[in-house]
């Protein structure tokens, strides 16, 4: 055979074994996704360890977790809330504290998220809560820009607020994140609220401009690819009680207007959009709180959105002290949050989330949740994921 045909042949052969040997070794996108394999897409969890040397049995076990898919995603803290209350701190000052979880500095950071990427099975949800103001989780003092409040940005122009979440988005994308669970959509009813006023996470007490800039706020992160979320639906901004520390009934406070934001924005939202249900109740609604409300929860889905749905932290006192872990699970799935998230900061389990899993199964086998229910959700955080770096 001649030298000129030989080359090519030999080219065509090694594609052709290329080929074979791709098609043996990557996923079966045919193969059906166990139950326990859809489960874990709908768990995010916090964990202990900064992936170089603190707390390395904690780590080792949110590791596993990832690689064998129990957990979907992850959320990082810079404190660890939980170690401070065993100090014996009150839970108000515990979470002034600068006692490192899983947050040192930025090359650390990357590090983390590179190690917990490489190890999941299929893409990690990895987020953080960087709104801005006093809840930025990437701190100044551990070499983060910061970026101002919300209130702060109100006060600067939509075109501003878009440069500055474009900016965070292109920085949490270097980082290896890739979910801010941000912006606040809730209107400043009550300048006071102890979760939400006080504190400068609310844009305005006007719901036209809570929309503008939190739209804007929005877009910046969807721009640089990053998952958002609005939050927290169906309003927070009239509480007079922090939901972190019980329940909270803003029956009485509440105000319609407070569903303008979602009402504006959320038909015509971005792949990247998701909504985080508050831990209050009004009545108005439901007897429930929202997150475990299916009338609620229906609301936002009545208003156009078929994203992902996501829960507050499910540890926090307004679910954790009324309802215990097994109900309030079995009441969020069915209400329609897609995702739970259990920030495991405020108390602290290695195995929460190998355990979220084994629990959801169960109540699957038995027949308390309808594999459907699990399916719809599996499919939607699959298509979320796919929008992601």
């Amino acid at each position: 055979m001649k030298k000129k045909f030989l080359i090519p042949l030999v080219l065509i052969l090694l594609c052709i074994i290329g080929f074979g040997i791709y098609n043996f070794t990557k996923p079966n996108a045919n193969k059906p996704v166990s139950l326990e394999e859809m489960v874990g897409q709908m768990i995010m969890t916090g964990f202990h360890g900064d992936g170089q040397g603190s707390n390395p049995e904690e780590f080792a076990a949110v590791l596993a977790q990832v690689e064998k898919g129990k957990i979907g995603g992850v959320i990082l803290f810079d404190v660890d809330v939980s170690g401070l209350l065993a100090q014996g701190y009150d839970i108000i000052e515990a979470k002034k504290q600068i006692f490192s979880s899983n947050i040192k500095n930025v090359s650390q950071v990357k590090k983390l998220t590179n190690t917990l990427q490489s190890a999941a099975p299929h893409k990690l949800l990895i987020a953080v809560d960087q709104e801005g103001g006093n809840i930025q989780r990437l701190k100044p003092e551990h070499g983060f820009a910061s970026i101002p409040s919300a209130m702060e940005m109100s006060k600067t122009s939509p075109k501003q607020t878009y440069k500055i979440a474009y900016d965070l988005g292109k920085r949490l994308s270097d980082l290896g994140i890739n979910v801010d669970f941000a912006p606040v959509a809730d209107v400043n009813v009550n300048p006071e609220s102890p979760a939400i006023g006080a504190k400068d996470r609310s844009f305005s007490e006007d719901s036209d401009i809570v929309t503008e800039y939190a739209g804007a706020f929005a877009r910046g992160l969807a721009r640089a690819k990053i998952a958002h979320s609005y939050k927290h639906f169906p309003g927070h901004g009239s509480a007079g009680v922090d939901s972190h520390n019980g329940l909270t009934d803003v029956t009485k406070t509440y105000q319609d207007y407070e569903l303008n934001p979602y009402r504006n924005l959320l038909k015509n939202s971005s792949p990247y959009t998701m909504v985080m249900v508050a831990h209050i109740v009004n009545q108005n609604i439901d007897t429930l709180p929202a997150s475990l409300s299916k009338k609620t929860i229906d609301m936002a889905r009545d208003m156009g959105f078929d994203g992902v749905i996501v829960s507050d932290d499910m540890d926090m006192g307004a679910i954790a002290n009324e309802y215990g872990t097994e109900t309030a699970i079995q009441m969020a799935i069915m209400a329609g949050n897609d995702i739970l998230v259990f920030g495991n900061n405020l108390t602290f389990d290695k195995n929460r989330g190998s355990d979220v899993n084994a629990t959801i199964v169960k109540m699957v086998t038995e027949g308390k949740i309808p594999e459907s229910r699990i399916r719809e959700s599996y499919n939607r955080i699959m298509k979320l994921k796919k929008h992601l770096r």
